[in-house]
């Protein structure tokens, strides 16, 4: 891939590889009159926010595109205040000619006024108009706006404490863009797929709705990677052995985010243009140890918990399971089903576990928290084996 001109050298950079095929289908899905909301899903670490911005920079920069995108990873949101105060924020600006100040709060490209800002925070406006009409005067200059938001899970508070009628409205918004009147593309990206579907089959969205899934990288796609360290990451400090290459690829699989900081913290040991195989078996072995330290931290002294990653364990076939695969925990009176079905969900929501909403399959969120787990249990079952 070629690299865009940067005035600063970086000694690693987040490597873009591949993604020929989820790119086409964002490209033929962007042609398309709106019709669908896109949910984008895909495991922790599985290059969703990167390819996210690959499209953006590469399909939609040119001016018929109006496009607001919001990444949410970072912001809780709660009530409908910091609704507001999130997705309206403020600009100062003065208009020519003018002496006293004007006030625009700014949506990405959309602008109002502190007369409609006061009319939003005293719940006279619905924000979901202004954001409509905005989206009007845009298409009616042949601009087609497109709305992405990124990490959907930071909108959690908004759904389970108390908030749900916003959420609600949010959506119904989304599906009057898109499916009734056409307006506007709205593509929404989470790695809690089980999320998605508790808002898809809440939200009545069956018939409103299309999934994308971005899987971990492909082993030949790992390979193309780290055979050309300087061209995908800039990395110049060393160059991998093959057996260090297969190392990665067998602890990490194709979880992006993982490789790439696997890869920053090998050149602190880079001599002579590579790394030492000590000093590489280091390094890794911390990262599988914090793998499974995250299991330790998360189970604690709950017998419960110790039980589920147990049979978790026992279970999991090629990374995947399902729900039905630990009936034994409720026919043992260990869960019953609902407190079971909590735990899945918040195993999802801690990152420990993917699902995948369109077959209902859990997925461990990568390989090294796989091997993470295998080491908890084994450490369990020699205590147990000594007491």
């Amino acid at each position: 891939m070629k690299k865009m001109k940067n005035t600063i050298k970086w000694t690693n950079e987040p490597a873009f590889i591949n993604r020929g095929q989820e790119l086409s289908d964002l490209r033929n899905w962007i042609s398309e009159k709106p019709n669908n909301i896109l949910f984008l899903y895909g495991p922790k670490s599985s290059g969703k926010t990167t390819l996210l911005h690959k499209f953006i920079d590469d399909n939609l920069s040119e001016k018929k595109f109006d496009i607001k995108h919001f990444n949410l990873r970072k912001i809780l949101i709660v009530n409908y205040e910091d609704f507001i105060q999130t997705f309206f924020t403020m600009d100062y600006s003065k208009s020519k000619g003018d002496i006293k100040e004007r006030r625009e709060y700014n949506l990405k490209v959309f602008k109002l006024t502190t007369e409609i800002l006061k009319g939003l925070d005293q719940k006279k406006l619905d924000p979901f108009a202004v954001m409509e009409k905005e989206m009007q005067a845009s298409a009616a200059k042949g601009i087609r706006p497109v709305i992405i938001i990124d990490e959907l899970q930071a909108l959690e508070g908004i759904y389970f404490n108390g908030q749900r009628e916003l959420l609600k409205e949010l959506f119904n918004f989304f599906v009057a863009m898109t499916k009734e009147s056409h307006l506007c593309h709205v593509i929404i990206a989470s790695s809690d797929g089980y999320f998605i579907e508790r808002i898809y089959n809440d939200s009545k969205l069956k018939k409103a709705a299309d999934f994308m899934e971005v899987e971990y990288l492909l082993k030949e796609d790992v390979d193309f990677w780290l055979n050309d360290l300087e061209g995908q990451s800039s990395i110049t400090a060393y160059t991998l052995t093959n057996h260090q290459k297969e190392k990665i690829w067998e602890n990490f699989g194709g979880s992006c985010w993982e490789i790439n900081r696997f890869l920053g913290n090998l050149i602190r040991f880079a001599e002579n243009g590579m790394v030492n195989d000590k000093n590489f078996d280091n390094t890794l072995q911390k990262k599988l140890i914090a793998a499974r330290s995250m299991f330790v931290d998360y189970a604690g002294l709950s017998k419960q918990k110790r039980a589920l990653l147990l049979k978790t364990q026992q279970t999991v076939r090629n990374g995947q399971l399902e729900e039905a695969d630990l009936e034994s925990l409720v026919d043992e009176k260990i869960y019953d089903e609902h407190s079971l079905r909590n735990e899945l969900t918040e195993l999802v929501r801690q990152n420990f576990l993917a699902y995948n909403p369109v077959t209902a399959i859990f997925s461990i969120q990568g390989r090294s928290l796989e091997i993470g787990l295998n080491m908890f249990v084994e450490k369990i079952k020699k205590r147990s084996y000594h007491s």
